[in-house]
């Protein structure tokens, strides 16, 4: 299945960014340039996660993985590490399990070990919207888009250190 939807089954770092058409190519772009940054500043990307798993994990939280969450972890599954001095960690679906159900959405990335935890919550049919809350408190929206999150990653190098 990740095949027919995605293009290709390989590894983070042998192929192009996906292809499909609910991803907006400035997201395919920000990945493009995220990704080769990421992996010079040690974060350990994860091989990508299936169409399959994404659904799962997102369903058993009560939520709906929107096509750009299943193309973000369709590129990459997650990171082991915190990337560099973005002190930013997009979680692995192992990891999003674990974490209790919220009416408020899924956290799926960390700041500065936990300090400031991301949160993706349903914008429209086809794309997420990123929060970030700070202990549980002060959410608010950083990101309208998955896209426009990323994108501010990858033009600001301190997009997260100036969100408080």
């Amino acid at each position: 299945m990740f095949r027919k939807v995605f293009g290709s089954a390989s590894p983070v770092g042998t192929r192009a960014p996906l292809r499909s058409d609910s991803m907006a190519a400035d997201l395919r772009g920000a990945l493009a340039r995220l990704i080769p940054r990421w992996t010079a500043q040690g974060a350990g990307l994860l091989p990508p996660a299936t169409l399959h798993d994404v659904r799962v994990v997102f369903g058993r939280l009560g939520a709906v993985a929107t096509p750009d969450v299943i193309a973000l972890y369709g590129t990459f599954g997650g990171m082991r590490e915190m990337a560099g001095d973005s002190y930013l960690r997009i979680w692995p679906l192992e990891e999003i399990a674990e974490r209790p159900r919220s009416d408020h959405g899924v956290l799926f990335a960390d700041y500065l070990i936990s300090s400031w935890e991301y949160r993706l919550s349903p914008a429209s049919e086809d794309q997420s919207a990123v929060h970030v809350d700070h202990s549980g408190q002060n959410e608010m929206r950083i990101g309208p888009t998955l896209e426009a999150f990323l994108i501010s990653l990858d033009c600001d190098a301190d997009f997260l250190h100036r969100v408080w």
